[in-house]
């Protein structure tokens, strides 16, 4: 089955889909690394990307010396621990357990966030065009912090300040990672959509059944909107991972 151009993966669970997108994305890196020098990878934090982070630590004979890892996007609130960001995630997930090159993380607490922007963004230049993307898709529909109608499929630049959506905003509040917080931030720093896309192997991993309702919305649309970000997948090559839980009826 094809969303658009994108393949769709079902699996039977969380864990499942974790264990085959890890293992479609390690083969891709394998057989990368026996041609190139280096390669590079962008990486999305949140729940729904737990399981596969976790398989892909365990994926074996994956030189990830020459392996040059990002970030997409990061909140940006001086006040909130490190613990609470999206680099913490990868870092202690996956990049604390295979160690990377090179890491690129965006700093949640940089003095100004344009700044930090601006900076990241010469950062993702000089190190080349990205090889493969790793990400979510979340219940308002965003990729990364692009949210619905605050996104441009055309944008010129590679990372951007952004206001964070009020679903996005639910959805967190219902996030392990931020229960014990206390306050969802209001700011983020994220890759365009032409920043993501520009990887020439995407794979999107989306379980659980808090995102079967965007998943359903999103099989409805016949043509990409900026209204609904996602739907970018539709005219890219690539692979969707949905569960039992997050795949709507109508494809079960």
């Amino acid at each position: 089955m094809y969303y658009g151009k994108t393949k769709i993966v079902i699996c039977e669970d969380e864990s499942r889909l974790g264990q085959r997108a890890a293992s479609d994305v390690a083969r891709r890196i394998r057989i990368l690394l026996s041609d190139q020098d280096e390669i590079r990878m962008i990486f999305a934090s949140g729940q729904s990307q737990m399981t596969f982070l976790d398989a892909l630590a365990r994926e074996s004979d994956i030189d990830w010396s020459r392996v040059v890892c990002f970030n997409m996007d990061e909140f940006y609130d001086p006040r909130m621990p490190f613990e609470y960001t999206c680099g913490y995630q990868t870092t202690t997930q996956l990049y604390n357990k295979v160690r990377p090159g090179r890491i690129h993380l965006l700093q949640h607490d940089a003095e100004n966030s344009q700044t930090e922007a601006s900076r990241f963004e010469a950062v993702l230049k000089s190190e080349g065009p990205p090889d493969i993307l790793c990400q979510g898709i979340g219940t308002s529909g965003h990729l990364a912090f692009n949210e619905p109608d605050d996104t441009d499929f055309k944008s010129q630049c590679r990372v951007r300040v952004t206001q964070v959506a009020e679903q996005s905003q639910i959805q967190l509040m219902d996030d392990p990672n931020f229960m014990q917080l206390g306050y969802i931030p209001q700011t983020g720093i994220t890759m365009t959509i032409p920043a993501l896309i520009s990887a020439r192997y995407r794979f999107t991993m989306v379980p659980l059944a808090l995102k079967r309702p965007i998943i359903e919305k999103l099989f409805t649309l016949k043509h990409a909107t900026e209204r609904l970000p996602a739907s970018i997948l539709l005219t890219v090559d690539g692979t969707l991972y949905l569960d039992q839980d997050s795949c709507p009826e109508s494809i079960e």
